[in-house]
């Protein structure tokens, strides 16, 4: 045995993921924090913190990862505080089912603000957000027989183990352990397919529409998950502060929380934390300063969106980013190659067949198509051209379900996609690109290419959240296929690259890979060629005949013919929204109507000869 051993070489020494060490010691520090405190004031400091983290990584799940911007949480923290605090001094119950019942109900308000954030942008679902704190504050006011107004919530009870009050130094040990789990939870769910959807959400909805996510369904989610966070944060509020009044939860509590969490770094796992700690004393330190609160979080927003528009977390990744590449760390060299790995037999696909009837589609007074009507055969290469302008993106646009047509009917196969939402289409097996890449830049080229498997996923949202072996399992060979597939459309040394970086022929080409990964039956190109050298457009055609290979129909709206003559078996020319000719490349390309079209002229045999 030792023989062989000494053959295959030392046994490979495994080395200890950072991440755990970083764990232990949090767990170490809450451990021994109530003794390093010296004092019951600094305990008290030091619960407070650790439950204000709580609504930091809520808000910083919102805003910070799907990009919805709040300024409620403040008052969503009153929710949950109230609700617990009245339920157990005017109702009589225990701390842990009047803490769930004031998640339940953040959570039921967290919904009801979701709701105008499907028809309007961002920015002024803020200013809805902002309106909804002020609302809150009025009603702790107003409904004083349920909330007892400016008296306040008095002698709000510590919870209960067993018949045993709960010490300052165990309520602190329970918030904090309670932090670290909402930590890890996040932590799971963002590098899970629900991080990929609420980067999409927030850098790009077309794309996440395209990989078939659910917009209404995903914004929910954050808005709900987020908002029962900052409930429980909440009901330990109340039971810490033991007396809450309407003053606990101004307007300016929520523009705190938002300040903790571009300080330490919007979208960043560690970025609440960072934030919590190095600006919990502003509090303190305004004490005296009340009515310029608001003044001086404006203007550290506005210098941190200056000088540190990624947080602190964000300014140290940088930093540490330029120190490693100032030692000698060089990029992967640029592909030259496709790279085409033998296929396997599940990456078949039965093509999809298209078929358009009459389309119209108008925008104001311009009619973008005009009774348009064709036919896609299953398993072909079919282009659409023609001049700029002609409704060639309109139409795929329309394929997609992005616009709805005024007249007309529209088939995959047997069916009738016609005023379905773009997510249902594209979990038909419709998969796209657009004319400029739509990628996420800040994500690396393999999970760009995952994002396209969204709809695909199976782990449910609690195993995914636990990273349960399923969800850990079905992560690992998503991964696994996403750089099959960049290898298949030449980008294997690129998979950890961010998105950002890559070359626009290559961000292409990654566009490619994530809408394979979706398994289409119908692919969509939109100008695939565009900005391509000559080499690059020989590569590209050679790759779509390898996916048209594969079963899938295809579908190229394209301005170059020799890339159309060569992989297409039929194109159809538009002209002003209308179908001018279809037929083989050969014979519409000599058709005069499109060489006139084309060129603006009317063709030589047509044209005047000189004497």
């Amino acid at each position: 045995m030792s023989e062989s051993r000494s053959r295959s070489g030392p046994a490979p020494v495994r080395r200890l993921n950072p991440r755990w060490l970083v764990l232990a010691g949090a767990v170490l520090l809450v451990l021994a924090f109530p003794t390093l405190a010296h004092g019951d004031y600094r305990l008290y400091l030091g619960t407070q913190v650790a439950i204000y983290l709580l609504v930091a990584m809520g808000l910083n799940l919102l805003s910070g990862y799907a990009g919805q911007p709040s300024l409620c949480h403040g008052a969503l923290l009153a929710v949950g505080a109230y609700v617990t605090a009245i339920a157990m001094t005017d109702h009589g119950w225990s701390f842990w089912p009047a803490a769930a019942a004031g998640m339940a109900l953040t959570a039921a308000a967290g919904a009801l603000i979701a709701l105008p954030a499907f028809r309007v942008s961002a920015w002024y679902f803020a200013l809805i957000t902002l309106a909804f704190a002020d609302v809150v504050g009025g009603m702790l006011v107003e409904w004083g027989g349920l909330t007892h107004s400016f008296a306040g919530v008095v002698g709000i009870p510590m919870p209960e183990l067993s018949g045993h009050a709960l010490s300052p130094a165990e309520l602190f040990w329970l918030v904090a352990a309670l932090d670290i789990a909402c930590f890890l939870m996040i932590a799971n769910l963002i590098r899970g397919r629900f991080g990929r959807g609420f980067a999409a959400l927030r850098d790009n909805e077309a794309a996440a529409r395209a990989s078939g996510i659910s917009m209404i369904g995903l914004k929910m989610f954050a808005f709900v998950v987020s908002a029962a966070i900052t409930g429980l944060a909440g009901a330990f509020y109340a039971v810490q502060k033991t007396v809450i009044t309407p003053d606990d939860f101004t307007p300016d509590t929520s523009i705190f929380f938002l300040v903790v969490v571009v300080l330490g770094g919007s979208g960043r796992l560690w970025g609440p934390l960072i934030g919590t700690l190095a600006f919990f004393v502003v509090p303190e330190l305004l004490t005296s300063l009340q009515s310029w609160r608001l003044l001086i979080y404006g203007v550290v927003l506005l210098a941190l969106m200056l000088f540190a528009p990624h947080g602190l977390e964000g300014a140290f990744r940088a930093g540490w980013r330029r120190l490693v590449r100032s030692g000698g760390t060089t990029r992967p060299a640029a592909v030259t190659e496709a790279v085409r790995p033998t296929l396997d037999d599940d990456d078949q696909a039965a093509g999809m067949a298209v078929s358009i009837a009459g389309l119209v589609k108008r925008f104001g007074g311009v009619t973008a198509l005009d009774h348009v009507t064709l036919r896609i055969e299953a398993g072909s290469v079919h282009a659409i051209v023609g001049p700029n302008g002609s409704g060639k993106t309109t139409l795929l646009n329309m394929i997609c379900g992005f616009f709805r047509p005024d007249e007309g009917a529209i088939r995959l196969d047997q069916t009738d996609i016609v005023g379905r939402a773009t997510a249902r289409i594209a979990r038909l097996g419709v998969g796209r690109t657009f004319q400029t890449p739509k990628l996420l830049a800040d994500l690396s080229a393999t999970a760009n290419v995952m994002l396209g498997a969204y709809a695909a996923e199976r782990a449910s949202t609690v195993e995914v959240a636990l990273w349960a072996p399923r969800a850990a399992r079905e992560h690992a060979l998503l991964a696994a296929k996403a750089r099959y597939f960049l290898g298949f459309v030449g980008l294997g040394d690129r998979v950890g690259e961010p998105a950002g970086e890559l070359p626009h022929s290559q961000q292409r080409l990654a566009e490619i890979a994530r809408a394979l990964m979706g398994r289409p039956r119908l692919l969509l190109l939109d100008e695939p060629a565009a900005g391509l050298s000559l080499s690059e457009i020989d590569r590209l055609g050679a790759l779509i005949r390898s996916i048209a290979g594969l079963g899938v129909t295809v579908v190229i709206v394209e301005h170059h013919l020799d890339l159309v003559a060569d992989i297409c078996r039929h194109v159809t020319v538009l002209d002003r929204g209308r179908v001018l000719a279809e037929g083989t490349p050969d014979s519409v390309f000599r058709d005069p109507a499109v060489v006139s079209a084309y060129m603006g002229v009317r063709p030589v045999a047509e044209a005047q000869v000189p004497a």
